[in-house]
């Protein structure tokens, strides 16, 4: 109902990326688990996603905001992006990816290799075992605090 009233009070149209994040984060997991257990499997991407459509939200604010965001990239090449802040969130996104194929993969096999350890009691996947749950209650903390609508940051560039 909700979806439905804001749609008839702004002419027909919905904020996409708050639709993507509902939909992922409640439906498809509700729907898709009663069906067949394994997808509690696909629960944790579906999460993903809807976390990426709001600090995608939030990060293009955040650029589109600052004084040289509409200027043009020095580099000609660079231009076939648009202007500044286009390039500023496609740096956002690849530093973010990279950050998150060594957090979440390449540091914690390379200490599985590297980091002698009794693999017949731990098992031979310790370290990403130990990075991943660091990364989930370090997420599950920071989304307590920043994403708050209280924060005026939040408030500032996300509810726009």
């Amino acid at each position: 109902m909700m979806l439905i009233n804001r749609w008839r009070k702004h002419g027909g149209t919905l904020p996409y990326n708050g639709v993507v994040a509902y939909v992922v984060s409640l439906y498809a997991w509700i729907l898709f688990v009663r069906i067949n257990p394994l997808w509690l499997l696909v629960v944790p991407a579906l999460h993903s996603l809807q976390y990426l459509a709001v600090v995608w939200r939030y990060q293009t604010n955040v650029e589109r905001d600052r004084s040289d965001a509409a200027t043009e990239p020095e580099f000609k090449v660079l231009s076939i992006l648009g202007p500044m802040y286009r390039l500023r969130v496609l740096g956002f996104i690849i530093v973010g990816g990279i950050l998150g194929i060594l957090g979440f993969w390449l540091v914690p096999i390379a200490l599985s290799v590297l980091v002698p350890y009794n693999k017949e009691v731990f098992g031979s996947s310790l370290f990403l075992f130990i990075a991943w749950i660091f990364i989930n209650v370090h997420h599950y903390f920071l989304d307590n605090v920043m994403w708050r609508r209280g924060n005026p940051e939040v408030s500032k560039y996300l509810f726009r």
